[in-house]
């Protein structure tokens, strides 16, 4: 399915995890928390580790120290954190991906199933991906 982001934060396409293929310019996150949107960057490029995967996301999304570093702790942060419509925009699920490409996808997975929980959590990657793991492109 296609779509755009602004039909998404309109209402009129489901939430879900998409591919970007928009200008890399654009202020996605800003647009979201114009439109009332909770707007959470993550971006991972140049991380060598999933420690710094896990570290990226603790900063990026102000949480506490003792949020613990792996999949269950990601899962249940995306719980408490999407209690309102919620957009994430990931840059560098790529090089995530040449780190670790079985623990990228499980990281991928868990955002999947936290937005087919959420009442509205939308995952933007604005890498260049071959897979087809997305619900469409924006």
């Amino acid at each position: 399915m296609s779509a755009t982001f602004d039909s998404v934060l309109a209402g009129r396409v489901s939430p879900g995890f998409y591919a970007w293929r928009g200008r890399r310019d654009r202020d996605l996150l800003g647009e979201a928390a114009a439109a009332g949107w909770q707007a959470l960057g993550l971006d991972t490029r140049g991380a060598t580790s999933f420690d710094q995967f896990y570290d990226r996301v603790a900063v990026s999304w102000s949480l506490p120290e003792w949020f613990g570093r792996n999949l269950d702790a990601l899962f249940d942060v995306l719980a408490d954190l999407t209690g309102q419509p919620t957009v994430i925009v990931w840059d560098g699920l790529r090089e995530l991906a040449d780190v670790d490409p079985v623990q990228t996808s499980a990281v991928v997975e868990v955002l999947r199933d936290a937005a087919g929980q959420a009442p509205a959590l939308v995952v933007v990657v604005r890498d260049e991906l071959d897979v087809s793991e997305f619900d469409g492109l924006l």
